[in-house]
């Protein structure tokens, strides 16, 4: 097959994956996409770095035999934890989600006061908070972690229980805004789906800063520069390989997107693969 035709790989630990994937179809339409969806493992953000990288590496690996060009790591806590390792273990251009967050929020601040909230293990890494120093030392980082529960209340519930998803939010969010932030990163790639309930706790002067966006134009900034971008439509659908359950994943990914995506498959646990 022609190098620009092949498709792009993406993975995420669960359903977070999906506001990049919408990014995708956005501004990438004629990209063929490979998710994997890393269910049976999700979340991520409870997990030791090192377990982290053994579901991102075993996933990578699956990835490659599917043929694709590239590899977009569609998850703030994986990115943090793993990318640095496996783009020195795997001969492919795999990019992240933080650098590109980054570079929007130095851009967008006006103050020079970022917040940023993500899970336990993108806080414990501080990715961003290095990444926004090195670019900028004179901006002041807050950083926050939220509770995981966040996130199961999407991939288990639904989005069904809008009064605890706005309590967790709240408790999250108060602290970083005590410090009169200017922008806040969603350092976490299921919170795009919950900005309607973010902007009811913020002032609406403050930036929101989706990675999501921000890593889909480095993306297509990138396959551009290396002739890489598919100039047809795809003759297929977008594949979703995931690891827990196919068809409650699907239904969550129509609720969310608002359309359905493509085929959803049953794909091996990486729990089962790292054993």
């Amino acid at each position: 097959m022609e190098e620009e035709k092949k498709s792009i790989g993406l993975l995420d630990s669960g359903l977070g994956g999906l506001s990049v994937y919408r990014e995708f179809k956005k501004q990438l339409p004629q990209e063929h996409m490979i998710y994997f969806g890393d269910t049976a493992n999700t979340p991520y953000g409870e997990k030791a770095d090192a377990q982290i990288l053994s579901y991102v590496t075993s996933i990578i690996d699956f990835l490659l035999k599917q043929d694709v060009k590239m590899v977009v790591i569609a998850c703030n806590t994986a990115t943090a934890a793993a990318l640095d390792k496996v783009r020195r273990k795997f001969d492919i251009p795999i990019m992240g989600v933080i650098k590109p967050g980054v570079q929007e929020a130095v851009g967008q601040t006006r103050n020079k006061k970022i917040g940023i909230v993500g899970t336990a293990v993108t806080i414990r890494n501080q990715s961003y908070e290095k990444m926004i120093k090195d670019m900028d030392p004179s901006i002041i980082t807050y950083s926050n972690a939220c509770s995981n529960q966040i996130i199961r209340e999407m991939e288990e519930e639904a989005l069904k229980n809008e009064a605890v998803i706005k309590g967790l939010l709240r408790e999250c969010l108060e602290p970083l805004l005590k410090n009169g932030i200017d922008t806040l990163v969603w350092g976490c790639s299921h919170y795009p789906f919950l900005k309607k309930y973010i902007e009811e706790e913020i002032d609406s002067k403050i930036a929101l800063v989706d990675p999501a966006e921000a890593t889909v134009k480095q993306v297509k900034d990138w396959l551009s520069q290396h002739h890489l971008i598919n100039k047809t439509n795809p003759e297929q659908e977008d594949y979703f390989f995931i690891s827990g359950d196919p068809v409650l994943f699907a239904d969550i990914a129509q609720k969310l997107l608002g359309y359905s995506a493509g085929t959803f498959q049953k794909a091996p646990s990486t729990n089962n693969w790292s054993k």
